[in-house]
Order: C-alpha cells, then sequence, then structure tokens
C-alpha cells in the first residue's frame, strides 16, 4: 500500500467514526480486532 493510500485510508476511517461516541469507538475498532484476532486482554 502506498502512502497516499495509507493516508486515504486513514482519513475513510476518521470519516466512519466521527458521528460515533468515545465510547463507541473503541468498541468499533479495538474490540472488533481483539475478538476476530483473538488478542489477549491489554494490561
Amino acid at each position: 500500500m502506498s502512502a497516499r493510500q495509507h493516508a486515504v485510508l486513514w482519513n475513510t476511517f476518521k470519516r466512519i467514526a466521527a458521528s460515533y461516541s468515545e465510547d463507541e469507538k473503541p468498541a468499533m475498532f479495538h474490540d472488533t480486532a481483539a475478538r476476530i484476532y483473538r488478542l489477549p486482554p491489554i494490561g
């Protein structure tokens, strides 16, 4: 992925998440990734 493509993707994620609360954003990104990739809890 080029730097330009990465920037476009990152900005897309920011726009999608903009309408969600600060409590909902971790659930949308971190919690989903942790569940899908079976990551251990942080801390």
